[in-house]
């Protein structure tokens, strides 16, 4: 991912430190982490194959 900037408002901001503070992070770790969780789920919240019990599959995997 690269570097940028990221405009939070004040109420918002607020929210982010106080979840940041109950994790042990700061405000800016906790948002590159939120950012991150949103890019790995823009596919769908799909499961990786090796996190599914034994018998399960991907709907979209071809077989």
């Amino acid at each position: 991912m690269t570097e940028g900037s990221v405009s939070v408002p004040a109420e918002q901001y607020e929210r982010l430190a106080a979840l940041a503070a109950a994790r042990g992070v700061t405000p800016e770790t906790q948002l590159a982490r939120l950012i991150d969780d949103a890019y790995e789920g823009l596919d769908g919240d799909v499961e990786p194959p090796e996190t599914l019990p034994l018998g399960v599959c991907d709907a979209d995997e071809e077989e």
